[in-house]
């Protein structure tokens, strides 16, 4: 699959560059993002064509430092065309040689999976911060810190009793593309996808660019086969991504951060719903979850963040359809007995109703992507009796939209839409005198 989107970001790190090059000191940034999301390849997409030096360092806690310090040199050597490597035998010292070499000529240094440095040797940020405080001002480097678990590198660079705290010129984050994106890919890769083609390729992505690249590689990109890929031997490296992900962010407290996600996930949106089903206090858990976008509180449109009217839902729509249709006991039974037709069966057989909210959330965020909406949302009643699934506002032009998203479009009731309209504006009587306008939301209008 080829590149696609990405242009402010690729701005964004060139323009930093570009500082390092018109100040004559270092830079550094980080880049931050969930697993798949490709920072990798926007990083490297941002430089092909820049005439400076590029080096890329990876990191693996597997590795010792010593091993990990033999790789970086030899990549040095090849990249810098020296002959010899230095003996050098700290990550920390790696950078100060770096630094010298950038000392007359620019250079971009990535570290990707910067955070797992912490594990490889302990003492890594505290020696970083000393070579960099002592020679950014001589050097021309921009080094890039990237790092996809998000929670690592947020302590590492927005802590303030961290080593770095202060020395990172900017922060990049990289986010699952938009549903403009997703469907410049989807009728890209495959000119005949319709409509229930790209809502079930959002719904199973969330717009993540690896997680879409394999399924247009592997020519996926419709509702039916891209379900058959998953639930297939050859899916199983897409199936496992719920796992590994969770696993990596959270680590030992991985299981009771499943267990509150598996529990949205079946319809507990309420906290005193979600807390119930647990023995731990879920505060702190919740927290974290909402400040790593798995999970979003909503309130209903205009109402102030004290509501108690506060609802969750999982924000990321890659661990929905994994939360609905892999991690399920019986599920992970039938995957490992390679039952895959009747996987496939049942996913077919639920798809529609899981569809649903998918379509809500790509209409919600393509009108916050385009037009000229100034806030999105959604809004329902203190009893819970009206809901309306997407709300509107442009308040230069006083004009606000209503819209009932329904996969089926002869399912629409526009007088029941117009009864909804008219319990909000008894909730919000100063919208009143504002031109209102109400439309159905259906698969056919994302195309």
């Amino acid at each position: 699959m080829r590149f696609y989107g990405r242009n402010e970001e690729i701005l964004a790190l060139q323009s930093f560059l570009e500082t390092v090059r018109r100040q004559n000191v270092s830079q550094m940034v980080s880049v931050i993002g969930r697993r798949r999301v490709g920072k990798t390849t926007l990083i490297l997409k941002a430089f092909e064509n820049e005439a400076v030096p590029f080096l890329y360092l990876f990191v693996s806690r597997r590795v010792s430092e010593a091993d990990l310090v033999q790789a970086w040199l030899t990549e040095i050597c090849r990249v810098f065309k020296l002959e010899f490597a230095p003996n050098l035998s700290s990550a920390s010292e790696v950078i100060r040689f770096v630094m010298s070499l950038a000392k007359d000529t620019p250079c971009v240094c990535v570290i990707d999976e910067c955070q797992e440095l912490k594990t490889v040797q302990p003492s890594f940020f505290s020696q970083l911060q000393h070579v960099w405080d002592l020679n950014k001002d001589k050097s021309k480097l921009l080094l890039i810190m990237s790092g996809s678990i998000i929670s690592a590198m947020e302590e590492l660079f927005n802590a303030s009793s961290q080593p770095l705290y202060g020395r990172s010129s900017g922060q990049l984050l990289v986010q699952p593309f938009l549903p403009s994106v997703i469907k410049e890919i989807v009728l890209t890769e495959n000119p005949k996808a319709k409509p229930m083609d790209l809502l079930a390729v959002y719904a199973m992505t969330g717009g993540v660019a690896r997680y879409l690249e394999i399924l247009a590689d592997e020519q996926c990109l419709t509702l039916d086969k891209a379900i058959q890929f998953i639930f297939s031997p050859q899916g199983g490296w897409l199936r496992s991504e719920g796992t590994i992900f969770l696993a990596n962010e959270y680590r030992a407290d991985a299981l009771t951060y499943s267990q509150i996600l598996r529990a949205i996930a079946n319809g507990a949106t309420k906290w005193n719903e979600i807390q119930s089903l647990s023995e731990l206090q879920i505060s702190a858990y919740m927290r974290r979850l909402e400040n790593f976008r798995l999970i979003s509180k909503r309130y209903p449109i205009f109402e102030k963040p004290t509501s108690r009217k506060a609802r969750y839902s999982i924000a990321d729509s890659y661990m929905r359809f994994w939360l609905e249709f892999v991690d399920p006991v019986p599920l992970r039974a039938l995957a490992e007995a390679s039952r895959w037709s009747m996987l496939i069966n049942y996913c077919q057989s639920k798809f529609s109703d899981f569809l649903g909210l998918s379509l809500e959330s790509w209409f919600r965020s393509s009108y916050l992507e385009k037009g000229p909406w100034f806030e999105v949302g959604s809004w329902w009643d203190r009893t819970g009796e009206y809901e309306i699934d997407l709300v509107a506002v442009d308040p230069s032009e006083k004009r606000i939209e209503f819209g009932e998203a329904k996969l089926n479009s002869e399912k629409f009731n526009s007088i029941k839409l117009s009864g909804k309209v008219s319990s909000f504006l008894e909730a919000h009587p100063q919208y009143s005198d504002w031109t209102i306008s109400m439309k159905g939301l259906f698969p056919d209008d994302i195309l």
